[in-house]
């Protein structure tokens, strides 16, 4: 079976990470979980790894405003598929039935519309075309988007000198990369449906808490390999209101094991 692995800054993990993690552990793939020695809580379904095996920085990567690490991640993320042949899993995605690639691939159909491509599950080859010209984009180049119009990019020079990874908006390594680099090439074919990633949009997220779960049989969840939470989301949601009873959330954690009051948000 195939391995999936994510990175996690911090010391704890809150009750939306213990599911999610162990979602996959009670379907036989026991995730890997990297961190930077700061885990304190390491429970028994996950394999705990030294995130310097994968990406070994002097510092985390830490937008100097907002003190997110997302940027971290998604350079992370481009060093394990490098690396591995492991699939990258947001700590916020929780697995249905165990995950598995098509010949190493796997990921969603991209946007056009909104020209991005959601990358909280992805795996690509490590020999795959568009991961090499994403990590040379990322890693050894003057970190200048080329999906950019001309005039963003000479106007943005203008203003910063050069560009850093500091400068950059904080998604520039995610959908944006993803999605410049594969949608339109041959490796697109290999995606998958975004509903089989992401089986309950952002858009029904009040239904997470819904005591009624019958609202959300016509997503037909339960058939899809994940359903995703996403983090920053949930919480606005969860930090300061009671999970309803008989909801998708309490289900979920019930069917697991996880207490919520053991590990808050």
């Amino acid at each position: 079976m195939e391995r999936v692995a994510t990175l996690w800054i911090g010391n704890r993990f809150s009750f939306l990470e213990h599911l999610c993690l162990k979602s996959f552990a009670d379907v036989d793939q026991k995730p890997i979980v990297y961190h930077y020695g700061d885990l304190e809580d390491i429970p028994d379904y996950i394999e705990a790894r030294d995130a310097r095996e994968i990406f070994d920085t002097s510092e985390i990567y830490r937008d100097p405003i907002t003190r997110s690490v997302a940027v971290h991640a998604d350079l992370f993320r481009l060093k394990l598929m490098q690396d591995t042949d492991y699939i990258w899993v947001d700590a916020d995605a929780y697995a249905n039935r165990p995950f598995e690639t098509k010949q190493g691939y796997l990921f969603p159909k991209a946007n056009l519309k909104r020209r991005r491509m959601m990358n909280g599950v992805v795996a690509l080859p490590s020999d795959s075309p568009a991961l090499k010209k994403m990590c040379d984009f990322a890693f050894d180049s003057d970190l200048v988007p080329p999906w950019w119009a001309e005039d963003r990019r000479k106007n943005y020079i203008d203003i910063f000198g050069r560009s850093t990874v500091w400068s950059l908006p904080l998604s520039t390594f995610g959908p944006p990369l993803f999605f410049h680099y594969i949608y339109d090439t041959p490796e697109h074919d290999m995606c998958s449906a975004r509903a089989e990633l992401y089986a309950i949009p952002l858009r029904y997220r009040k239904h997470w808490n819904d005591p009624d779960m019958s609202e959300l049989e016509f997503l037909d969840w339960q058939n899809k390999m994940s359903v995703h939470f996403f983090g920053s989301w949930f919480r606005k949601i969860f930090k300061d209101c009671e999970i309803a009873k008989g909801s998708l959330v309490d289900t979920l954690l019930r069917k697991h094991g996880i207490d919520p009051s053991d590990h808050p948000l």
